[in-house]
């Protein structure tokens, strides 16, 4: 659907204040999502019941070989397999809150939003306000599994491993907030997502290196040296981590301005 903009419009776009606009989408998201507060409830909850469930009916004796890096350097680790299993349940569970959450916020109300672009609101306007909403999400749910996840798992730095699941959630939102924009139906978007986070997990499992190629590994990486590898630096990884996240977020905004463009006669 194309949307034609006139003239006297436009003089309303250049005279809008770019925070006031952002202000006001955001609390438009944040009462469109207050509306649907049940599913975002089910969204974070389930994943972390899973976990939870997981965790403590697996073998508590077990101990496997497990890749991490210390520094540049990657080594060998004799850790509890239910920790290292508890690892990937966490990024598993992170990663589809944030990256659903994102779908589910980005894809409604495109007609909506085109009538507020008639009005003034650039198209970064209602991006941003949505992705602060979703920063928000992430933040909640990984608070919620650090909550669980530190009682459980020896953990060689607690700081780390927050910033590590904190990473895995932005990944997670950025990959949402892009496959929500690409896929037309809801169904295949959510399969996708949750194959992504199903595939990362399973090879992480493996130990195969084909894992390195999926959006969630530098995440997953820090994760492990904070648990596993006392006094790791996973500078690195948290900055390769960062990186993915930008190129997603800089892909989903060319996307968002595309579907929300105002033509000009």
């Amino acid at each position: 659907m194309t949307v034609r903009l006139e003239p006297a419009a436009s003089d309303t776009v250049r005279d809008m204040r770019p925070y006031r606009a952002i202000r006001t989408a955001t609390r438009m998201s944040v009462l469109e999502l207050l509306r649907r507060w049940p599913s975002m409830l089910f969204m974070i909850f389930m994943p972390a019941s899973y976990f939870l469930v997981s965790y403590l009916t697996s073998d508590a004796v077990t101990v496997v070989p497990a890749k991490v890096y210390d520094g540049a350097a990657q080594t060998v680790a004799q850790v509890l397999d239910r920790d290292f299993k508890a690892l990937y349940l966490a990024v598993l569970g992170i990663s589809v809150t944030a990256s659903f959450a994102a779908m589910t916020v980005v894809r409604p109300g495109m007609t909506a939003l085109r009538r507020l672009r008639l009005v003034g609101y650039r198209a970064h306007h209602l991006l941003s306000a949505r992705l602060y909403v979703l920063l928000i999400i992430t933040a909640v749910s990984t608070a919620v599994f650090m909550v669980i996840f530190v009682p459980l798992v020896t953990l060689r730095s607690v700081a780390l491993a927050g910033a590590a699941l904190l990473l895995v959630g932005l990944v997670g939102v950025a990959l949402g907030t892009l496959v929500g924009l690409l896929v037309p139906r809801e169904f295949e978007a959510s399969m996708l997502l949750v194959a992504a986070a199903g595939v990362q997990m399973a090879l992480g499992r493996a130990g195969a290196d084909a894992e390195r190629f999926l959006p969630y590994w530098p995440g997953i990486e820090a994760l492990k040296s904070a648990a596993f590898v006392p006094g790791a630096d996973v500078t690195r990884f948290l900055g390769l981590g960062a990186l993915y996240a930008l190129v997603l977020f800089g892909l989903s905004h060319i996307v968002w301005n595309r579907r929300t463009r105002l033509w000009r006669r």
